[in-house]
């Protein structure tokens, strides 16, 4: 049964995307071969056109008698895909495993049970004991009136001091905390392309806890623990005035 959390959920909840990740450590890399193999056995909505994700590296030659070369190398990690439903998007790499949740967002426990259903397909290529880190991550946009003040929706922004011009043109503001011994939450803000009649801001939240899982299931329950802190970060940067028109 689903743990019943101090917030309540939000009927306009900001979400443009919903990330739930698996990082494998440096010495376990998934073979592509066998990412390649498990593409059949996915669901029919996942049965899409699968775009390729390379790393370019570029090795620069100098010697004193020859003139400078660069040799570019491109490394395949794996493959980004969607769903048929346009519900899900999937990155099935060598090094990561990224399950995404496009909108409209619906609730954790419908999100992070299709994760868990597509992580099993890939299963022989993501065994829990080669898994370094996990992590869940929720981008939220906020809509703002032109002219109005930040301070009326966001708790965590950058604040201008009085005597500086207070137009913004850009900005990015990104920081790291301890949330536990063996977890870190990222918070970023910054400024989206804007809207004829509206202002865009960006309220990025990730949660990365390091484990050393022996099994799916201790896995899994990792990743659930992440949910409740997350929804503290979210709810402790967004003012009270905000959050009664998410409701």
């Amino acid at each position: 049964m689903e743990a019943v959390l101090p917030f309540k959920t939000l009927s306009k909840a900001p979400i443009n995307e919903a990330l739930i990740a698996t990082r494998l450590n440096p010495t376990a890399q998934a073979s592509l071969s066998v990412l390649e193999d498990a593409f059949p056995s996915l669901p029919d909505d996942y049965q899409t056109k699968r775009e390729p994700m390379t790393l370019s590296q570029t090795q620069l030659n100098l010697g004193p008698n020859a003139p400078a070369t660069a040799n570019v190398e491109q490394k395949q990690l794996g493959w980004r895909f969607g769903t048929k439903s346009g519900k899900y998007a999937v990155q099935a790499r060598t090094d990561w495993f990224i399950f995404s949740r496009l909108p409209p967002y619906t609730t954790w426990n419908e999100f992070s049970k299709e994760a868990e259903r597509i992580w099993r397909v890939f299963a022989s290529a993501y065994g829990p004991s080669s898994i370094q880190a996990v992590s869940v991550r929720y981008i939220n946009e906020v809509r703002l009136l032109l002219g109005e003040s930040v301070e009326k929706y966001l708790k965590f922004y950058i604040n201008v001091p009085e005597g500086a011009p207070q137009g913004f043109v850009n900005y990015f503001a990104r920081i790291e905390l301890h949330q536990a011994p063996d977890t870190v939450a990222i918070l970023q803000s910054a400024l989206l392309p804007p809207l004829p009649d509206r202002t865009r801001l960006l309220l990025d939240i990730e949660l990365v806890k390091t484990v050393t899982s022996k099994d799916d299931g201790e896995l899994w329950a990792a990743i659930h623990s992440l949910r409740e802190p997350k929804n503290q970060i979210f709810f402790s940067c967004i003012t009270d005035e905000w959050e009664s028109k998410l409701r």
